[in-house]
């Protein structure tokens, strides 16, 4: 024991030992040891030297000595020592023997900006219902005036073929409702007296068109409606033309516009585009029949194949004037007999936004020729007992022409009393007429033959 104590002695005065370190003690609830040394070797392992400095001057919950608890927290008097709680722990941040750096203070940016949203989003509130309480802006509902002023452009504009009544109401609804009565005034569009609002059909070329597209958008299968009055059976490719540019084609179509006609056009310029790419063809080329006629070429003509929407015209006469067949036939003078004429034809086709395709072709054919021929007279022949007579006929020859005709009787002479073998006559008008009127005896048995340039005929005998 004497030893051990001595030995005790010896290393208490050694500061160079790190079983007593010279430096204050680490834990803040510990104390210095006091008295002797301890007779045996020190307990646990031994302590390691601080990482921090401690602080200067500590809360008084962290001293050795906890503060006092509340009075509530508190046992009833004479009944023993008050109950302390638990043991006070380190305070936040300080994680070790030497507690390490203090915590840092909390700001309070998130606090002031969530303060401010706040105010913000009661400011918007309060806004919000003012102008939904007032009508401004499109916000609330229409007042009386506003209703008045959209019954007035319902019963005034004039309604494409395939919008109703459901649509127009609907369409006129958004137009109020984004201007209101007054902003609608300002632009012209309705005007009050006094008494009523009135439509006055004046319409800007925006306005036009947001009505017009509003009109396609109120109706779901508008495509549907349109392709019935434009004559389209397939509507898929319809249902994807843009309804802002077709707004502008019906705008440009069917209102008074008082500005903003250039942007109107271009955009209506846009929905044909789209339109044709659809559904523009080119028709069949028109098909006809020559026959020929009296001094004339007759071309009937076959109804045209329908293959697009729209119409197709078939028309004739050519370039620079061309004129609408009118019936199935196209009659073309040749003023005589035996000339070749051809018939110029174009198929139109026309769609109803207003783009056309064309086929032209030719259709020939030759007038019926002119002719000479003998024919029987209504009188009998009175020239001696027994004659017969036959008279020279022309047809198909030029009005005013000057023909001759000449005759022979079996390739000679043609035996004529007066001797004179041919005739010289002009054609009257209508191109027909009679030449001569020839006698002979019942007994005369010859080839007697007429001719006029290569044409000629033989009496029957």
């Amino acid at each position: 024991m004497h030893g051990l104590r001595e030995q005790g002695v010896q290393h208490m005065g050694d500061e160079t030992n790190p079983i007593w370190p010279s430096d204050e003690p680490t834990n803040p609830r510990g104390a210095r040891p006091s008295g002797p040394p301890p007779s045996g070797p020190p307990s646990g392992p031994p302590a390691l030297p601080p990482t921090a400095m401690p602080p200067q001057q500590q809360p008084p919950q962290w001293s050795p000595t906890p503060p006092p608890l509340a009075p509530h927290l508190q046992g009833p008097p004479n009944q023993g020592p008050p109950h302390q709680g638990p043991p006070y722990g380190p305070p936040p941040g300080f994680g070790g023997p030497g507690y390490g750096a203090p915590p840092p203070r909390r700001r309070r940016v998130g606090l002031v900006i969530a303060a401010l949203l706040s105010l913000a989003l009661v400011a918007g509130l309060a806004v919000a219902g003012f102008l939904y309480a007032t009508g401004r802006f499109g916000i609330g509902p229409l007042s009386a005036a506003d209703k008045d002023a959209a019954d007035a452009i319902v019963d005034g504009v004039e309604k494409p073929a395939w919008a109703d009544d459901d649509q127009v109401e609907c369409a006129v609804d958004d137009l109020v409702h984004e201007y209101r009565s007054e902003g609608l005034q300002d632009r012209g569009l309705v005007e009050y007296d006094g008494g009523s609002w009135a439509y006055n059909g004046q319409w800007r070329g925006d306005d036009a068109v947001a009505f017009n597209e509003s009109l396609l958008d109120c109706d779901d299968d508008w495509a549907k409606a349109v392709g019935k009055e434009w004559g389209i059976t397939d509507t898929e490719c319809l249902d994807g033309v843009d309804t802002a540019a077709l707004g502008a084609f019906f705008a440009q179509e069917s209102f008074t516009l008082t500005d903003g006609e250039e942007s109107v056009e271009e955009d209506s310029a846009e929905a044909v585009a789209e339109l044709d790419e659809c559904y523009l063809e080119e028709p069949d080329i028109p098909r006809g029949v020559a026959r020929a006629a009296y001094r004339s070429l007759e071309v009937v003509f076959t109804e045209p194949v329908k293959t697009s929407p729209g119409e197709t015209v078939i028309s004739t006469g050519g370039e620079g004037s061309w004129t609408p067949l009118s019936g199935d036939t196209v009659t073309v003078d040749t003023e005589e007999g035996g000339v070749r004429r051809c018939v110029e034809a174009q198929a139109v086709t026309t769609l109803p936004w207003g783009s056309t395709a064309e086929k032209v072709t030719e259709i020939c054919g030759t007038s019926q020729p002119k002719r000479i021929f003998w024919k029987r007279p209504a009188k009998k022949c009175t020239q001696q007992p027994g004659c017969y007579s036959f008279q020279l006929h022309y047809e198909g020859f030029k009005d005013y022409a000057s023909i001759t005709a000449r005759y022979t009787s079996d390739g000679g002479g043609c035996m004529a009393t007066s001797g004179r073998c041919s005739d010289t006559v002009t054609v009257v008008p209508g191109g027909k007429g009679t030449i001569v009127t020839w006698s002979f005896p019942r007994s005369y048995r010859g080839d007697f033959r007429a001719s006029v340039g290569k044409l000629f005929d033989e009496v029957p005998n």
